[in-house]
């Protein structure tokens, strides 16, 4: 639910959505992964301090996590180490990138990560590769 922490409503509102969420997100069997975004000008809020104490058991069990520190365009190269180096802490575990739609930033990188939790290499879905000649078709003559 993007945003639900810089939501105008009421503080209460806020409190049972995140309820929500968070029912969601420690009984959900077939979750994947969760992917939290945060402005690293901003930091994380209270609400998702909470969020993150809510999913660290199903992480530590195996859960990808990813923190997302988006509009990183907008911070020097110092402050972009230091909001990771403090996402990470708070990551318990987790995975945390540094993103900008705007300078494609992280881009690829996030793009890989989730297409990696979505296709195990152990799993029947691996990562899309070219077709390898069958043995029923015959091999090319070298000239």
């Amino acid at each position: 639910m993007p945003g639900y922490g810089y939501a105008a409503v009421a503080k209460m509102d806020k409190l049972r959505w995140q309820q929500v969420m968070a029912n969601y997100l420690v009984s959900r069997e077939n979750l994947k992964g969760i992917v939290m975004m945060c402005d690293p000008r901003h930091g994380l809020t209270e609400l998702d301090d909470i969020l993150l104490e809510v999913i660290r058991p199903r992480v530590e069990e195996g859960l990808k996590f990813l923190i997302i520190l988006t509009k990183a365009d907008k911070l020097t190269r110092a402050e972009q180490a230091k909001a990771l180096s403090i996402a990470r802490l708070q990551a318990g575990g987790g995975e945390v990138k540094l993103f900008s739609a705007l300078k494609k930033q992280g881009v690829d990188d996030v793009a890989q990560l989730l297409w990696d939790w979505t296709h195990p290499a152990d799993g029947a879905a691996a990562a899309p590769q070219a077709a390898e000649p069958s043995e029923e078709e015959p091999e090319a003559l070298d000239e």
